[in-house]
C-alpha cells in the first residue's frame, strides 16, 4: 500500500469549519442570549458549505463532484458487513450524504437569514417583518431543514465511525492528515488557480466574520430602514403627550378597537386622567388608527383574538405567546415591577423594536433570581 496525498488542506478546513460551525450554531439556538452568535455562526456554516459547494466544480481530484461515486448504493450498503469495496474518495454512501448536506445546509441558511428578518426584524431582509401572511413559516422551515441535516449528519457520522473501528479503513484520519492508504500514488496537487481562489476565499471569509462583530452590520444587524411605524417622525405629537408618563407604545401593538376604546375613556387611563385638548385628540386619534395592528401585516395581526376591545397590550395572545417561557412572577420583582414596563427589558422598546438579540439579558437574569428567592420565602 502506498501513502498518498488525497485531502487538500483546503478540503480539511473547510470540512473541519463545517462541523464545529453547525453543531455550535445549532446548539446555541436554545439560548436566547446567544442568539445572535447563532446566527453568525449559522452565517459562517453558510460560507463553508457555498466553498465547498464551488470547490466541487474546481478543486482537486476527489473532490469534485464528477469523481463522486453515485452507482451500486445499494450494494455497497448490503456489503458493509462484508468484503466492503474500498474507495479512494467518496464510496456511494457518503458521495449522496455530502450532496444531500450541501442542500440541505443552503436551505437551512437561506431560510434562517430569511427567519432572522421575520422574527427579529434585523438583518438585510429586516423588512419581511411587515410581510408576516407571506414569510412567518420561515421559521419552522428553518427549524426542519436545521432538523433534518442534523439526521442526515448523525447516519453520516455513524458510517464513517462504523467504517473506521469495524473495517479498520483510515476515512477519518486521511481527513484530519490528508494522506490515505492507496494501492497506487494517487497525491493530489493544488494548481495555482486552485490556490489563488483558496486565499481570496479565506480572505473574504474573515473579512465577513470580522464585518458580523459589528452589531450595525447589514447582514443581520438591527436595520435602520426597518421601523416603518415612527411616530417620532409621523406623530412628534403622540411622542409628546403618550411619552410624557411612559413609553409611547408604537400603535400597530394594538387593533383599530382597542385604540378608539382607549381614546374614548382618556379621563380614566389606567388610574389616571389623560385628557387632550379636542385638536390634538383628532390628530393622535387618526394617527393610531391609520396605524393600527389590522394595518400593518406582522406576527402581532396574525395572533389578534376575536374581542379587540381590550386596550392592556399585556393581555393579548402575542404578548403571551413571546413572553411564554418566563415565570409571572417575574414580572412583579422589583427589577421589572410590571408587565407594562417592557423597556426594562427590550433596550429598543420605544421604537417598537422587540428582538431577541436587543433584550437586556442581565435585568433579566436578575429578576430571575428575585423571583426564585421570593419564592423559597
Amino acid at each position: 500500500m502506498i501513502k498518498s496525498y488525497i485531502w487538500s488542506l483546503a478540503n480539511r478546513l473547510s470540512h473541519l469549519v463545517l462541523i464545529l460551525g453547525f453543531c455550535f450554531a445549532y446548539l446555541l439556538s436554545d439560548f436566547d442570549d446567544f442568539l445572535y452568535w447563532h446566527a453568525v455562526l449559522g452565517i459562517v456554516f453558510f460560507l463553508a458549505v457555498f466553498f465547498r459547494l464551488i470547490w466541487g466544480f474546481i478543486g482537486t481530484k476527489y473532490s469534485k463532484f464528477k469523481d463522486f461515486n453515485f452507482k451500486g448504493l445499494l450494494s455497497y450498503c448490503v456489503s458493509i458487513f462484508g468484503n466492503k469495496r474500498k474507495f479512494v474518495g467518496h464510496n456511494p454512501a457518503s458521495s449522496f450524504a455530502i450532496i444531500l448536506m450541501l442542500i440541505l445546509g443552503i436551505l437551512a441558511c437561506v431560510s434562517g437569514i430569511l427567519a432572522w428578518g421575520v422574527e427579529e426584524k434585523s438583518g438585510m431582509f429586516a423588512n419581511l417583518y411587515f410581510q408576516y401572511s407571506a414569510f412567518g413559516k420561515m421559521k419552522k422551515l428553518h427549524e426542519l431543514f436545521s432538523n433534518a441535516l442534523l439526521i442526515v449528519v448523525i447516519i453520516h457520522t455513524c458510517g464513517a465511525l462504523f467504517d473506521k473501528f469495524y473495517h479498520r479503513n483510515d476515512s477519518i484520519s486521511s481527513m484530519i492528515t490528508g494522506y490515505k492508504q492507496t494501492s497506487k500514488q494517487e497525491s493530489i496537487r493544488l494548481n495555482l488557480f486552485q490556490k489563488l481562489f483558496c486565499l481570496l476565499y479565506l480572505v473574504i471569509a474573515l473579512g465577513i466574520f470580522g464585518y458580523l462583530l459589528n452589531p450595525n452590520n447589514f447582514i443581520l444587524g438591527e436595520s435602520k430602514q426597518s421601523s416603518k411605524i415612527s411616530y417620532q417622525t409621523t406623530s412628534p405629537l403622540y411622542k409628546k403627550e403618550c411619552g410624557s408618563c411612559h413609553i409611547a407604545y408604537d400603535p400597530y401593538l394594538l387593533p383599530k378597537k382597542a385604540w378608539a376604546n382607549l381614546m374614548q375613556n382618556l379621563e380614566d387611563h389606567f388610574g389616571d386622567d389623560a385628557t387632550l385638548e379636542q385638536e390634538d385628540w383628532e390628530k393622535i386619534s387618526k394617527f393610531l388608527d391609520s396605524n393600527s395592528a389590522e394595518r400593518w401585516d406582522t406576527f402581532i395581526r396574525a395572533k389578534l383574538p376575536q374581542n379587540q376591545e381590550e386596550i392592556a397590550i399585556t393581555k393579548y395572545p402575542f404578548f403571551e405567546y413571546a413572553h411564554r417561557k418566563l415565570p409571572q412572577e417575574v414580572f412583579k420583582t422589583p427589577s421589572i415591577k410590571s408587565k407594562a414596563n417592557c423597556q426594562k427589558c427590550h433596550t429598543n422598546a420605544e421604537s417598537g423594536s422587540f428582538q431577541t438579540t436587543q433584550i437586556n439579558f442581565q435585568t433579566l437574569k436578575k429578576a430571575l433570581q428575585e423571583a426564585q428567592e421570593r419564592n423559597k420565602l
